[in-house]
């Protein structure tokens, strides 16, 4: 039997498998850095980097040496850190030292657990000498617990590491050290039930709910925030553009980060924000941003006219685990994409699961004909989807029929839905996701993107596993 975490980790791969897999030889009257004097046109200045955010709020007093202990998290298979940046958000708001926290990414496709155990000793041991500690906190999730739990399983392994937070998968079973497991019925507390009842496998490793179990098992208190919301500091995000699902780097890439506004996805300004070329690990930042504005990341190489377009919600607080999966131009999932240069294709992607309950409504305004607000998810797309193929199906061209789209609904978590989005080479319009969270029409999370077309342009749209404001 295979465990849902391996599904999981198949369904991830699909969804960023089509990153760059499409060329971009356009001459945009709104993107001129992809024509081929960009790198040294000086035709404008980048908005002012932001200081201080009024109204946000500051991290608590941080926490004593003794008691930050450093934090090592696990991913699952064809994970990355990605399942771990808003826990990290909330332990620094929380006053944990963000300078603490790690994460190991390892090949996601892979099978080497007892290399993966290596590894992890390798991050264990380089916190324990760069703070000077004699333990660290794990935090293991899917098939980072069964790492994890290998791990734990060597005595002289063990005894480097003072707690360990299993979530959803191996569960404490067997761990000889202090251990919490909090999507399972039995762990290290005594008399405690299931308390994140209904939440899917991913929403365990990114709810408030898990946080505050993990944060009161850690430190022997609760925490005092537990909601993502702006802080007042400048808020600097860095990250990694990987191979994906191997979590190796994407050296020699190119990273622009441009300023756009919020009601087009247009571009604002005739320069980035932010440039970086990436070295072997993919690491790339520090930028720093308005937590109020919005942002569009594009990867490109030198030697290749491919471009990526990633668009998210608005970075509330600063984060070192920003991460851009990229993947193979000749992926199943690209093989599998009506491309055209009359209609966008998108990817949506949530680290929380869709479910029927979700709302997600999609429209298109552009010169090429509008299209109107369509819910996209439905009894139909299944549940505990994670990634949403949006695209024109081939066999009615030019007409949106809701109905399921080929290949992708046979993926572990992830399906595809027939919308026809009318899109351009050189964008003539935007194309609008708004999405209810458990269908919460009270918060409702709202993104705007330019009409890309298919042919020449992927896009990847990724809303927050929290509500914002």
């Amino acid at each position: 039997m295979v465990h849902r975490s391996f599904l999981l980790g198949a369904s991830l791969i699909a969804v960023v498998s089509l990153a760059l897999a499409c060329s971009d030889d356009d001459e945009s009257s709104i993107d001129p850095s992809e024509t081929a004097d960009a790198a040294t046109a000086d035709a404008g200045e980048a908005p002012a980097p932001p200081g201080i955010n009024e109204g946000g709020t500051d991290p608590l007093a941080p926490f004593s040496a003794e008691l930050a202990l450093p934090i090592v998290f696990v991913h699952g298979f064809a994970g990355s850190a990605q399942q771990f940046q808003s826990q990290a958000m909330r332990f620094v708001a929380n006053g944990y030292p963000a300078e603490r926290l790690r994460a190991y990414e390892h090949d996601g496709a892979g099978f080497d657990i007892a290399g993966y155990g290596t590894g992890l000793d390798a991050v264990i041991e380089e916190v324990r000498a760069t703070f000077k500690t004699d333990k660290v906190y794990l935090i293991g999730h899917s098939r980072g617990t069964s790492v994890s739990s290998m791990y734990l399983s060597d005595a002289a392994r063990a005894a480097k590491v003072a707690k360990y937070v299993s979530l959803d998968g191996a569960g404490c079973s067997g761990v000889t050290i202090p251990c919490v497991s909090p999507a399972q019925t039995t762990n290290t507390r005594p008399g405690q039930t299931n308390p994140i009842p209904g939440q899917k496998h991913v929403e365990v490793a990114t709810s408030k709910e898990a946080f505050a179990i993990q944060f009161e098992f850690l430190f022997g208190k609760a925490p005092e925030i537990i909601d993502i919301v702006k802080q007042r500091q400048p808020v600097v995000i860095s990250g990694r553009a990987v191979n994906f699902p191997a979590n190796t780097g994407r050296d020699g890439t190119n990273l622009e980060i441009w300023t756009i506004a919020a009601d087009s996805g247009l571009r604002v300004g005739s320069k980035p924000l932010a440039s970086f070329t990436l070295g072997a690990e993919g690491k790339w930042g520090p930028a720093t941003v308005d937590p109020e504005a919005h942002y569009e990341l594009v990867l490109s190489t030198s030697d290749s006219p491919t471009r990526q377009h990633f668009y998210s919600q608005p970075f509330l607080r600063s984060s070192e685990f920003v991460r851009l999966l990229s993947g193979p131009p000749d992926a199943p999932s690209r093989l599998n994409t009506n491309a055209g240069d009359g209609h966008a294709a998108l990817i949506v992607l949530r680290m929380r699961e869709f479910t029927p309950e979700d709302v997600l409504e999609v429209s298109t305004a552009s010169k090429a004909g509008d299209q109107p607000a369509r819910n996209v998810i439905s009894d139909a797309t299944g549940a505990d989807n994670i990634s949403i193929y949006l695209q024109d199906d081939a066999a009615t061209p030019a007409q949106t029929t809701l109905a399921l789209l080929p290949y992708f609904p046979d993926q572990p978590f992830q399906t595809g839905v027939d919308l026809f989005m009318p899109a351009s080479d050189t964008p003539n319009g935007t194309i609008t996701l708004k999405n209810l969270p458990r269908g919460d029409a009270g918060k409702p999370q709202t993104l705007n993107v330019p009409n890309w077309a298919s042919t020449n342009h992927t896009v990847m749209v990724v809303f927050n596993d929290y509500p914002q404001d």
